[in-house]
């Protein structure tokens, strides 16, 4: 098997059938399966997805309690075979029919490539997600949220943080990119033992990105391969969100585990 398609859902099963229809319908010269796996399945959920026991390409897991993310993707590359992992959000579409063979056989041409994502534009504006950012720093997240972000001094390291210098036309090698489309070669996942489990539900693709540098491989953004997104993000909102959404309570948990992890050790790159 040359790709294995590792889909997570835990509340957008609706938005999961539609990423699935339209990679099933890709046109490719390389076999893919696609592993579903759910997060706290219950019945409703599990009968959103019986149409598609009867899919050779399609594999389903079924996990009775919430895992989180890093595990729940972990748990469901165990399921899988691909020589190349394409780690996919349940929201993302494939509206061209083939944009899994320019991913693969973009990546097939670079070995020093470890992770490689595509362009993502918002169904809502048109608009490019950004999906890439500098090392994570536990200031600036917080920044980020605040009026803080306004003030002179952090100004410039929130825009630096958010990668606003970039040109988003051209390919280039970033920091980090959010694993909400993700290749991966099976060999280098393995060699780092996959997404670190000690996070929940953020920061494990930072702190993936980060281990993907230390062992010589590069990440890599690829405008011309474009991918739709519902632009939904669980982690956005303010400070007051705070108070009011566990998910922005989560990413700030997970925030301080990962600037704990990485304290004092400088960033990979050069």
């Amino acid at each position: 098997m040359k790709l294995s398609i590792i889909i997570l859902d835990f509340a957008k099963s609706t938005r999961a059938l539609e990423n699935i229809a339209a990679l099933l319908r890709q046109k490719t010269n390389f076999d893919f399966e696609i592993v579903v796996a759910v997060n706290a399945a219950t019945d409703a959920k599990k009968q959103k997805f019986a149409g598609l026991v009867s899919q050779p390409k399609i594999k389903l897991i079924f996990n009775t309690e919430n895992l989180g993310y890093p595990r729940g993707i972990n748990e469901a590359v165990k399921k899988s075979s691909g020589e190349i992992l394409a780690i996919v959000n349940p929201d993302i579409i494939c509206r061209e029919e083939n944009s899994l063979q320019k991913l693969v056989d973009f990546f097939a041409r670079d070995a020093e490539i470890g992770v490689l994502a595509p362009r993502q534009i918002r169904d809502t504006d048109g608009a490019t997600e950004m999906t890439m950012r500098a090392f994570p720093k536990l200031s600036n997240q917080v920044a980020r949220r605040t009026f803080l972000r306004r003030l002179p001094i952090l100004r410039e390291r929130v825009a630096y943080d958010e990668c606003r210098d970039l040109d988003l036309a051209q390919i280039q090698k970033v920091d980090w990119l959010q694993s909400s489309f993700w290749l991966v070669a099976r060999d280098l996942w393995e060699e780092l033992g996959g997404l670190d489990e000690r996070f929940f539900l953020f920061m494990s693709d930072p702190d993936f990105c980060r281990r993907t540098w230390e062992a010589n491989k590069t990440v890599v953004f690829l405008p011309e391969v474009t991918v739709a997104a519902d632009g939904v993000r669980c982690s956005s909102g303010g400070f007051l969100a705070f108070f009011q959404k566990w998910t922005l309570r989560q990413h700030l948990r997970d925030a301080w585990k990962y600037s704990r992890k990485w304290r004092g050790k400088k960033s990979p790159r050069n």
